[in-house]
């Protein structure tokens, strides 16, 4: 049986605390850090029978190598997204959500969030990315969305959300002027989401 890195031992006791007393775990990796095997090894800190794990086709036969390498025992269904709707059961104790960033459409949610957030909103998830939000922090609104546990909840939609976090601009498109949603405010909407956050380069 193969052994976890250091630095994987004491990201996944960091995520298993944090998602235990959250129901939220952000584990922002850089690539060849083993943000898979960490997600995995937390799954186990935290006693999980059935795990979800959403990722890319590509991914799938690293991620099963991973938990047979390392003699998981717990339940695993590794499926990508668009194959969702193939998993009938909603009977998960963690659902790990690789390049999570791919919720994080805006200021409306996109059908992959929707689809999440409709069947597994009150399950605990650990979010896995390198780019959180590749393009705007107003990004973070839709990505967190997906779990009930998120530090944004009591905000009922996107455009509530913006008044408090979103320096909004207008933009004329010739035709009219649009308001703009694109420069979310980093130190405040930091200063929520930071103690779901762990991080690793």
């Amino acid at each position: 049986m193969k052994n976890l890195r250091d630095y994987q031992i004491r990201i996944s006791n960091d995520a298993a605390e944090t998602l235990q007393r959250k129901k939220l775990v952000c584990l922002f990796m850089e690539v060849r850090t083993g943000k898979s095997l960490t997600a995995l090894e937390t799954c186990k800190k935290v006693g999980a029978n059935n795990v979800l794990f959403i990722t890319k086709i590509k991914a799938f036969s690293s991620i099963e190598d991973d938990y047979k390498d390392f003699g998981y025992k717990f339940n695993i269904t590794v499926i990508n997204r668009e194959s969702l709707h193939k998993v009938i059961t909603n009977d998960f104790d963690v659902v790990i959500i690789d390049e999570a960033h791919g919720l994080a459409a805006f200021p409306k949610a996109s059908k992959y969030q929707k689809d999440i957030r409709k069947r597994f909103s009150k399950v605990p998830m650990i979010f896995l990315s390198g780019t959180p939000t590749p393009e705007s922090f107003s990004q973070w609104y839709h990505q967190l969305q997906v779990t009930d546990k998120s530090p944004f909840k009591h905000y009922t939609n996107f455009y509530k959300w913006a008044n408090d976090y979103v320096n909004v601009t207008e933009q004329n498109r010739g035709y009219a002027k649009v308001k703009v949603y694109k420069d979310g405010k980093e130190q405040l909407i930091l200063k929520s989401v930071q103690p779901y956050i762990i991080t690793f380069t």
